[in-house]
């Protein structure tokens, strides 16, 4: 009987890694980390700008405007959207390339 369980789980143990490994278990994103491929429109001027480790929208923006420090959160996150195809700014990429807003104060 002891043989037959340990065949049994043995057997359901390889079952498991085949299943995972042939169809797996977790669901896959499609992260679109890169700026959509259409012509970007807007009339504010922009910077391309590869992005680093560590590296977030705020933290860029504020670097390239360093006056520019009393502007709502919102406006800098609707502006990054409008420029980038409407990504996300918590899904940038370290090493990907986006287009950053620069404001004129």
């Amino acid at each position: 009987m002891k043989k037959l369980f340990l065949f049994g789980l043995g057997f359901l143990l390889l079952y498991i890694i085949a299943y995972d490994l042939k169809i797996g278990t977790l669901p896959s994103y499609n992260f679109s980390a890169s700026p959509s491929s259409s012509p970007v429109k807007m009339d504010k001027p922009y910077k391309q700008i590869k992005t680093g480790e560590g590296d977030t929208v705020l933290s860029i923006i504020e670097k390239l405007n360093p006056s520019a420090t009393s502007l709502p959160i919102t406006k800098v996150i609707k502006d990054f959207q409008k420029l980038n195809g409407n990504l996300r700014p918590e899904n940038i990429r370290a090493g990907k390339i986006y287009n950053f807003p620069i404001y004129k104060r």
